[in-house]
């Protein structure tokens, strides 16, 4: 990770801190190998496969229990191809090997990582299905006052680089702002997160297709005026091409919000048919008479609030303590 300061920004990693603390054990979040070797852990727990190669290593050698996750897309063959997912696939069998054992974040990346297994029960006993902590907003069953003929939209996604920004289906909650004005829906679209390339992206997109007053980037926003935004947002987009697991979709979906989706990765697992349910080669395709009818489908949506209820427990961080600090082979 280039930027430590990550580990106190992003969510997901704050929250894997406060479930590692739970026991009372210190936590060190650092990206350096020579603090690491220091601190000599008793467990590692790395992100990202294509990075964290390198701690699995050092954490064997220090004699520690080694434990890596992070989304999977990277050695998707629906992703990638040739040499790049080639290497990627090698890389991932490396930490598959030095790893105690892995923790996937969807069922669609536990998959891609048996292909890797070559058969061998000893690797596949490695593969956990682990999910995120999920931390809502407030909910609310009170009936949702939304605006005649509008759709307000919000997304979050990190812009630093615009690969990231078309992965996360960015591009096409645009195009999907556009189609709907297209068809006289008042629809707008509020998208948040870190300023990087990405977001030059967005906006010369957004210009194109004639919607650049109706398309807000408003930057990196705090946690409260996050959850301030689930609690009482209407929308929130998530036209991913593919999603590891969605921390901030699955927030939004428990704070209440309808969220449209491409039921991608995690989205398959957490979402499901419980949002709305949009591919991006549906919104490629698409014309007035589709926007008009998708905006039917919106109107007619209502969230289950019995399933909101039931299952928000499955991603508490208690849950997520036990899955990182469970000391099975």
């Amino acid at each position: 990770m280039p930027d430590p300061e990550l580990f106190t920004r992003v969510g997901f990693y704050r929250d894997d801190i406060a479930a590692l603390s739970l026991r009372g054990d210190p936590v060190l979040a650092t990206n350096s190998l020579i603090e690491l070797i220091k601190f000599r852990p008793k467990l590692i727990v790395g992100y990202f496969y294509s990075k964290a190669l390198l701690a699995a290593f050092v954490g064997r050698l220090l004699g520690a229990r080694v434990l890596l996750t992070g989304g999977a897309d990277q050695i998707s063959p629906v992703l990638s191809s040739g040499r790049r997912l080639a290497v990627r696939q090698a890389a991932a069998l490396l930490c598959l090997l030095f790893a105690h054992r892995i923790l996937l974040s969807c069922k669609e990346d536990v998959v891609n990582f048996e292909r890797l297994c070559l058969g061998l029960a000893p690797l596949k006993r490695k593969l956990r299905l682990a999910s995120h902590v999920v931390t809502p907003a407030p909910f609310s069953d009170k009936p949702q006052v939304r605006r005649a003929n509008g759709f307000d939209a919000f997304t979050l996604c990190w812009m630093g680089a615009p690969q990231n920004v078309r992965r996360k289906g960015v591009d096409k909650a645009v195009e999907l702002i556009a189609l709907l004005r297209a068809a006289d829906v008042d629809a707008r679209l509020d998208v948040a997160g870190a300023d990087g390339p990405g977001r030059s992206l967005i906006e010369l997109l957004a210009a194109k297709l004639g919607v650049p007053d109706h398309v807000r980037y408003v930057g990196a926003i705090s946690e409260e005026e996050k959850r301030m935004r689930f609690s009482t947002g209407d929308v929130y987009l998530q036209i991913s091409e593919h999603e590891g697991f969605g921390v901030a979709a699955a927030e939004a979906f428990f704070s209440g919000m309808t969220v449209v989706h491409s039921n991608r990765g995690g989205l398959s697992d957490v979402i499901g048919a419980h949002g709305l349910i949009v591919q991006p080669a549906e919104i490629g395709r698409g014309d007035a008479a589709w926007a008009r009818e998708f905006y039917a489908r919106f109107l007619r949506f209502k969230p289950d609030v019995a399933f909101l209820q039931e299952n928000l427990k499955h991603y508490s961080i208690d849950a997520r303590s036990k899955a990182l600090l469970a000391d099975d082979a």
